[in-house]
């Protein structure tokens, strides 16, 4: 008996660590989608909120700051910007970095991409930043959310 439900334990958590963030259907309601310059202006009042954001590409590099995040930043052309470009720094799990990595990187890209991401402040140095969740969604009957990559 003791083997089983060690077994039906450690399915349930190789499951649940492959699965995706879900959210329920009244919190996926209320997810907004920003461009980068618009959610550089809002990003101190959507701490601990969900959000979409359309980009056109990352940085190239990623800086490993813990044992399990990695920084990079995601970047939208921005005719009003000084350099012509905006960016927002994110956070990508150590265990996502492979599929953040299949985001394309060329600064001539224009093509529209989206992630979700949950908005975080950082207590170290009191910047805001994304916290990255994925770039699929997945709705079930009942309006649940998953988001993966």
């Amino acid at each position: 008996m003791k083997t089983i439900l060690r077994t039906i334990s450690a399915l349930f958590c190789l499951t649940t660590a492959f699965a995706g963030q879900r959210f329920d259907a009244a919190a996926w309601r209320n997810v907004q989608t920003y461009d980068v310059p618009a959610l550089l202006k809002q990003e101190a009042s959507l701490i601990n909120r969900i959000v979409a954001v359309k980009f056109h590409y990352r940085s190239e590099k990623l800086r490993h700051l813990q044992p399990s995040w990695y920084e990079a930043s995601i970047w939208q052309h921005d005719p009003k910007a000084k350099s012509g470009y905006s960016a927002l720094r994110v956070m990508v799990a150590k265990g996502d970095v492979p599929d953040f990595k299949t985001i394309p990187f060329d600064f001539n890209s224009m093509t529209d991409l989206t992630v979700y991401a949950r908005v975080e402040k950082d207590p170290d140095n009191n910047l805001a930043h994304l916290r990255l969740l994925g770039r699929r969604v997945s709705l079930d009957a009942a309006g649940n959310a998953t988001v993966d990559w």
